[in-house]
């Protein structure tokens, strides 16, 4: 069986990402803005961009922005993720603050569902030889938290077997770093607001056995379709 480390060496070979400028994001308000956390060394926006443009397909009001994040390697992962869950944090927050009748939808891939579960769920602790630093959760009861409407996760580093929103033939297995109790308590007061695709033979978020790379890539190829419609079911 692969070893953590040569797993995600294995699964992380995509373009190193640039930096984006904080000031350079998306800030006119709009009726419906997603934020992005993309996978390990995707380039912004990642992926995700076509659930996002599929959901707003016909909508005159809705657009996202990146989370700013380094979606850095095991060198760097806790420092990585933590910026990402800060950043995210403090983009959400600023975003609500001035558009109050904004509904957000937060959507992230691999590291990204790492990101987006921790800023809804708080987190921290050690992965693999480092520790990342912890962090609160939001509140479902005040801002931002109160205007997040529907949460897209796929294969999450942080899979945690069993919940009610988890979806695909890996709704049953533990990602590698799945989540503390405490932390998916906090989690799960969310819980009818996300939806958390993982496939089996995923080994990021699949759990014992899960083997095949292209598995941990096939999301959006196959689930952005039903991912898109879910989330047009959360904005009425």
């Amino acid at each position: 069986m692969l070893t953590k480390s040569l797993l995600f060496t294995a699964l992380l070979k995509a373009a190193a990402a640039t930096p984006i400028n904080l000031d350079q994001r998306q800030t006119a308000c709009e009726d419906i803005h997603f934020f992005i956390a993309r996978g390990s060394t995707e380039p912004y926006p990642g992926s995700q961009k076509d659930v996002v443009n599929r959901v707003c397909e016909g909508l005159s009001s809705c657009g996202y922005e990146d989370i700013i994040y380094a979606a850095a390697t095991l060198e760097d992962y806790c420092n990585s993720a933590y910026g990402g869950v800060a950043n995210g944090t403090a983009q959400i927050t600023a975003y609500a603050e001035s558009c109050p009748e904004a509904k957000l939808v937060l959507t992230g891939y691999s590291q990204g569902g790492h990101v987006v579960g921790d800023i809804l769920g708080g987190g921290g602790g050690p992965f693999q030889d480092c520790t990342q630093k912890t962090s609160a959760p939001l509140s479902p009861e005040t801002s931002p938290g109160n205007q997040i409407v529907a949460v897209t996760l796929f294969g999450d580093v942080r899979h945690t077997a069993s919940q009610t929103y988890n979806v695909g033939t890996g709704a049953a297995g533990n990602g590698i770093w799945p989540r503390s109790d405490s932390d998916l308590g906090s989690l799960n007061k969310f819980s009818e607001l996300i939806h958390s695709w993982c496939f089996a033979d995923d080994p990021v978020c699949g759990g014992a056995g899960g083997s095949d790379y292209s598995a941990h890539i096939a999301y959006f190829n196959q689930s952005t379709p039903e991912a898109a419609a879910w989330v047009k079911t959360k904005l009425t």
